[in-house]
């Protein structure tokens, strides 16, 4: 059941694309609701959150968000019309 919760935030896609015969989308979607109301996921953040600092020293007050839209280096009319 993990692993296909893993699978939606990973590839973006529905619950019925990553139901098969050993699961539904249903209890997916009933799995995640119960296990976001006991704070699974809450404890898995924050345990990804301090094993990611241990690698890189993740100092969270220190990050800066910034986005910016730029021309592709290689783009040209092959890379059609922008967004």
């Amino acid at each position: 059941m993990f692993d296909k919760l893993l699978q939606l935030l990973r590839f973006g896609c529905s619950y019925q694309a990553i139901a098969d015969t050993t699961c539904s989308a249903t209890t997916i979607r009933n799995r995640r609701d119960e296990w976001i109301r006991l704070g699974l996921f809450a404890g898995l953040r924050h345990i990804a959150l301090d094993a990611y600092d241990r690698i890189v020293e993740l100092v969270l007050d220190q990050i800066a968000v910034d986005g910016s839209i730029t021309k592709a280096p290689g783009g040209g009319e092959v890379a059609g019309r922008s967004p």
